[in-house]
């Protein structure tokens, strides 16, 4: 859930950018919504927010690609782990 804190216009950003990106660099906050004219336009995430962020994304693109993969696994048209190992050697 929002909090109040984590809600900012742009005009406070353009007055407080230097404190605002130091508090995201402290953890004083995960993130900030910048709002204008009261309504919403982007978020404003910390670096480490963002490459986590970024890693998660990865991580479930990766999970699903493996579980189309499984979806449609035909196991009579895999190669088996002695045939490989056969073709390319150990």
């Amino acid at each position: 859930m929002n909090r109040a804190t984590d809600y900012l216009s742009a005009t406070a950003l353009s007055k407080k950018t230097s404190a605002t990106l130091d508090a995201l660099e402290r953890g004083e906050a995960e993130k900030f919504i910048i709002l204008k004219n009261n309504s919403p336009k982007a978020v404003l995430l910390s670096m480490e927010s963002y490459e986590d962020m970024e890693e998660e994304m990865e991580d479930l693109r990766l999970t699903a690609l493996a579980l189309a993969r499984l979806e449609s696994f035909d196991e009579k048209k895999a190669l088996s782990h002695r045939f490989i190992k056969q073709k390319f050697g150990e």
